[in-house]
C-alpha cells in the first residue's frame, strides 16, 4: 500500500489541533465554559508528550 513511514509527531500534532479546535467550537456553541486557566496547562502537557513521542523514533541512518 504505502511504504512511507508514519511521522508520529505529525499525527500527534494533527490530533492535538483537532481536539483544540473541537474544544473551542464547543465553547462557542455554549456546550461548555472553556477557561484559559484550564487550557494552558493542558497545552503544555500535550506539547511535552508530543516532544517525547517525536524523540523516540528510530533514526533512518542506522542499519
Amino acid at each position: 500500500m504505502n511504504d512511507r513511514p508514519i511521522n508520529r509527531g505529525s499525527v500527534v500534532a494533527g490530533v492535538f489541533f483537532i481536539l483544540v479546535g473541537a474544544a473551542f467550537l464547543l465553547q462557542e456553541l455554549d456546550v461548555w465554559d472553556l477557561k484559559a486557566v484550564y487550557v494552558f496547562p493542558v497545552l503544555l502537557v500535550v506539547l511535552g508528550v508530543a516532544v517525547l513521542l517525536g524523540g523516540t523514533g528510530k533514526s533512518e541512518g542506522s542499519s
